[in-house]
């Protein structure tokens, strides 16, 4: 019997105690698939299936044996797995090594076996089929392949590696671990994004995992305690009602089971009303935060350059109007750096998606060049200028046992936007986080653009403050620059976007409180222009948005003028004799322990009061 093993290394993801590894469901596929076959249990046996990142060394004193070794490769275990299979061929130089997999390409400046000479041969696209012909070779004394480029399956009746038993035994032998699922419901994606390899890689019609099996393989999930599920899906909600009836016995086995604790899913590219149902069943469970919409960028020259098409401008509104009065949590995604776009496009572009009705989360990333995506070819970086940095440690969250980095290759410059100009977007998103979605300046912002002012012209003149101003906020955003501009050139662990800036940023907000309202209160003081006793009421309400850690919650102050409904329903402000009641999301916590929530549950309205009205006497219209 030849002995396999199958390598695909997680790591832990989640917070507390949900914290946990990801079932190795890639690899799980191909043997479950591989076991339908007499010739495959005749000849072969699993030596073991790699499933987390642990040390290398340790892992090979415990294999004693290996004859093949099937290695999953993705961008969070690309490095790992390179020095793996290298160890593997010196320790067993017989061994077949073979790699599949996102990582994986065939494009002929790639030098791929120069570069990588202990591996054997490579499986692109889907290797269900392909594992089987390798299997097939062995068996038959045959030589195998350099290059397999596998057929995609036509009809996805195939079995399940959760129902086969092919996790059982990695549960049973390690009861301290917390495990994670990953589900797929379909396979394919009808777009081809330029800057994605999943449509580069999958681009095709969409085919269904029979839905019994989907079903099945949910209660598997529930009943084995599976706390994370990912919904593989690159557009899940596209089938609006196989979807919600998949959305439906999730909910049905969390009420049976108590399990799964958190679903996650990538939606449909063109998110929906309908969509919003799915949405909403799904945060009123528990299961998710809410509505993501990856809109990437708000211009129309960069969209048509990267393949993309985005809703117009008109149904984001309503999304987000939707998502507002239905009580669904929604953030946005933009990608800094794509060709075509510029820092006017950008800014435009952030503060398209504040006008379109998004004041929660806008999280801005950096494009990163995946390996088999279109824009990852030489062409395309002489077309569009790229300049690039490697950026070490960029992939976060593995333990780090194996003392092995993973790496991202970044984009930090183009034609259309220099370096320079890159990092004064970027500036730019850090402004708009820290002071628009964090909730420090929403309020007149709001205001005023009711009253016909832009938010460009606004943030515009905001950050022309910020750059002149000589205390914190003047000192945060000098910091910022210098810390992003060291890691672009440096290619330094890029964890910028979370706590190395804002989070640090919201903590002297919050700390330094007092002197960044009076700093926002003097800006908007040129800019609104309303009767004092307007203006007056606005500041109020303005300072009792953003949550204070070393006040009392919860507290009762006195209005005249209904800001609440106002900015719920954009209809007039009506002056009357009204009572707030101001609370928190959550008391009792230390500074320390409050302000560490700012950055993970931003996407939660954390940073901003809960504020309830009491209705007190005559309704006049102003």
């Amino acid at each position: 019997m030849q002995r396999v093993l199958l390598v695909q290394p997680n790591f832990k993801i989640g917070v507390g105690s949900l914290q946990g590894y990801w079932l190795p469901y890639s690899v799980g596929c191909l043997w479950s698939y591989a076991q339908q076959f007499d010739f495959v249990n005749d000849n072969f046996e699993l030596a073991d299936i790699v499933f987390r990142r642990e040390n290398i060394d340790n892992l090979l004193e415990r294999i004693e044996k290996i004859d093949l070794c099937f290695l999953s490769c993705y961008m969070w275990n690309w490095e790992y797995n390179k020095t793996l299979a290298q160890e593997i061929k010196i320790k067993h130089p017989s061994c077949k090594v073979i790699m599949g997999g996102p990582q994986i390409t065939d494009k002929p400046n790639n030098k791929f076996f120069d570069r990588f000479n202990f591996v054997d041969t490579v499986c692109l696209t889907e290797g269900e089929e392909t594992f089987v012909k390798i299997l097939q070779s062995i068996v038959n004394d045959e030589p195998i392949e350099k290059i397999y480029k596998g057929e995609r399956l036509q009809h996805l009746e195939i079995p399940s590696p959760y129902l086969s038993g092919i996790f059982d035994n990695i549960i049973a032998d390690n009861p301290e671990f917390v495990f994670n699922a990953t589900l797929e419901t379909n396979r394919g994606c009808p777009f081809a994004c330029t800057f994605c390899d999943w449509g580069s890689l999958t681009y095709a019609k969409i085919r269904k995992f029979p839905l019994d099996k989907v079903f099945d393989e949910l209660e598997w999930m529930a009943r084995n305690g599976m706390d994370y599920v990912t919904i593989a899906d690159a557009n899940f909600g596209v089938f609006y009602e196989r979807d919600m009836a998949i959305t439906d016995r999730l909910v049905e086995l969390q009420t049976k089971y108590g399990f799964p604790k958190v679903v996650d899913a990538t939606w449909y590219k063109n998110s929906s009303e309908k969509i919003l149902k799915i949405v909403k069943k799904f945060a009123s469970s528990g299961f998710n935060r809410g509505l993501t919409l990856s809109v990437q960028s708000m211009d129309d020259k960069v969209l048509t350059e990267i393949k993309r098409r985005n809703m117009e401008i008109s149904s984001l509104k309503d999304i987000f109007e939707q998502c507002n009065k239905q009580g669904i949590l929604s953030y946005t995604e933009l990608i800094l750096g794509l060709p075509q776009e510029t820092y006017d496009t950008w800014a435009d572009g952030l503060c398209s998606v504040i006008e379109a009705g998004q004041h929660g989360a806008i999280e801005s990333w950096l494009t990163q060049l995946l390996e088999n995506a279109e824009l990852n070819s030489v062409e395309q970086r002489q077309e569009h200028g790229l300049q690039t940095v490697i950026a070490t440690g960029y992939v976060s969250g593995h333990e780090e046992e194996d003392n092995i980095s993973e790496n991202a290759e970044l984009v930090v410059g183009t034609k259309y936007m220099p370096f320079e100009k890159l990092i004064d977007s970027w500036l730019y998103s850090w402004m708009i986080n820290n002071f628009h979605c964090f909730g420090w300046t929403q309020i007149y912002t709001r205001y005023a653009h009711t009253k016909g002012t832009s938010y460009r012209s606004m943030y515009d003149k905001l950050l022309e403050a910020i750059k002149l101003d000589k205390d914190i906020v003047g000192t945060l955003y000098q910091q910022a620059k210098l810390n992003i501009t060291y890691y672009l050139t440096h290619g330094k662990t890029l964890n910028f976007d979370g706590h190395t800036q804002l989070w640090d940023a919201q903590k002297s907000f919050h700390i330094n409180r007092e002197k960044i309202v009076t700093f926002v209160d003097n800006i908007f003081d040129k800019i609104i222009t309303e009767d004092k006793e307007l203006l007056q009421e606005l500041k109020t309400y303005q300072r009792n948005f953003t949550t204070d850690p070393y006040r009392t919650y919860p507290y009762k102050t006195n209005y005249k003028y209904d800001f609440k409904q106002f900015f719920k329903t954009k209809n007039n402000l009506i002056k009357k004799p009204i009572t707030y009641t101001i609370d928190i999301q959550e008391k009792g916590l230390s500074t320390e322990e409050y302000i560490s929530r700012l950055y993970y549950r931003r996407r939660q309205g954390w940073g901003k009061t809960i504020i309830k009205e009491e209705i007190n006497e005559q309704i006049q219209s102003i």
